[in-house]
Formats: C-alpha cells, sequence, structure tokens
C-alpha cells in the first residue's frame, strides 16, 4: 500500500457492509483517519466499532451531509461510496417500491455523495463510488438494477468533469461480479446462478491502488479475475 494514504481522513459510505468493511480495514493499516456511515451502525462489523460513525440515508443529501460533517469536523481526504442494493425481477415483476428504492439509494445516493463531497472534499482529495459492472450490462430479469447504476455510471462521469476545477479526483469502480453476499440480500427476487465472483480484499486493494495512482476509470478488464 502506498504510504500516500497515510494520516489522509476518508470516509467510508457503506461501512457496514463487506466492501466497505475491508475499505476500512486496508485504509486503516495504511495509516488513514477512517470514518464510517451506514445505514444501520449496528451492522458495523465488531474489529471496525471503534472507529468514528455515524448513521445515513444516503438517499436523502441533507441527512448525508450532516452525517459527513458528524465524523470528519475537521475535514475530508476522501470519500468511498460502497453502499448498494440489488433486486432481480423483470421490470413488469418489479414493484414500483422495489424501483423507487434501487434508484433511491444506487442513483440518487452517488449524485448526493458527489454533490456533498464537492463541499467537503479537500482540494487534491477523492471521490469513489462502485457502480459495478452492472452499468455496463443489460441483463434480463436485471434491468432496473442495471439502469440505477447505469445511471450512478453517468452522474460519475460528468462529475469528474464538473470537479476539476476543485480539483477532486473522481473514480469510478466498474467492478465484475464480486463476493459481498449482497445477492442474497435482495429487495426482491433472487440471483441467478453467478460464478465465482472477485475477493473483496482483490477488489479493495485495487481500487486503493487505482486512487493512489490518480486513476480515473476502473472498468471491469481492470480486475484480476
Amino acid at each position: 500500500m502506498s504510504e500516500s494514504l497515510t494520516a489522509k481522513r476518508v470516509v467510508i459510505v457503506g461501512g457496514s457492509g463487506v466492501l466497505g468493511a475491508e475499505f476500512a480495514r486496508q485504509l486503516r493499516e495504511a495509516g488513514a483517519r477512517v470514518g464510517l456511515l451506514a445505514r444501520q451502525v449496528a451492522s458495523i462489523p465488531s474489529d471496525l466499532q471503534d472507529l468514528v460513525h455515524a448513521k445515513v440515508d444516503i438517499g436523502n443529501r441533507d441527512d448525508l451531509a450532516r452525517a459527513l460533517r458528524e465524523v470528519a469536523a475537521e475535514g475530508i481526504d476522501g470519500i468511498i461510496n460502497a453502499a448498494g442494493v440489488v433486486a432481480f425481477g423483470s421490470l413488469h415483476e418489479l414493484p414500483s417500491s422495489v424501483v423507487e428504492e434501487l434508484f433511491r439509494v444506487n442513483a440518487v445516493g452517488t449524485i448526493n455523495v458527489l454533490a456533498c463531497g464537492a463541499d467537503v472534499v479537500e482540494e487534491g482529495g477523492f471521490i469513489v463510488s462502485l457502480s459495478g459492472v452492472a452499468a455496463d450490462m443489460t441483463v434480463l430479469n436485471m434491468s432496473a438494477y442495471c439502469a440505477s447504476k447505469s445511471a450512478a455510471h453517468v452522474a460519475m462521469a460528468v462529475g469528474a468533469r464538473e470537479l476539476r476545477s476543485k480539483k477532486i479526483s473522481v473514480l469510478d469502480v466498474r467492478a465484475p461480479h464480486t463476493e459481498t453476499g449482497l445477492t442474497d440480500r435482495a429487495l426482491w427476487g433472487s440471483a441467478p446462478t453467478m460464478p465465482p465472483g472477485l475477493a473483496p480484499s482483490v477488489l479493495v486493494t485495487r481500487v486503493l491502488s487505482a486512487v493512489t495512482n490518480g486513476e480515473r476509470d476502473l472498468p471491469a478488464d481492470s480486475f484480476s479475475t
């Protein structure tokens, strides 16, 4: 791990999930000062409960801004958005409430991270969000999910251009399927049979390497599977 992350103040959105927790562990090992935001703070792993943390509703911009201030009052060098939800089913099957929640978390949540990050991330800092390979796919029974991730990807691409003037790097991560267990917690439906996915530690190590090296885009073929 590059020493450039040492003492950096990094906030992880989705800190109770498998990927968010792995980011926290690797960043802490690298010497970063880590804060966690989670929808359910009680679900943050026990080995990370000592980190400063706050409850957040990523779909509510005011609440996200409040939570960021709460965990990083002294400033922020980077935000990593590892929050996300998934659902399976054809467009005519998925309840509208499920579609709305997919977009509220995956798309609006990403836009909120960019909007709040523009105000709080220090010059020379970074914003990372995990759109996932679904952003580049059109898969039967995953149309609403893929659409929500595609919207997040577009927001990240435009956000990267808009935040150049603030000297904030924006990194969109479209990693291949990763073994996070998210498919077992779907809002609706059951996941299709999938081949073994990427190990979370591999994904996180690759993303943090990209951050330290100044990379701006990580499509699926940027990862070793």
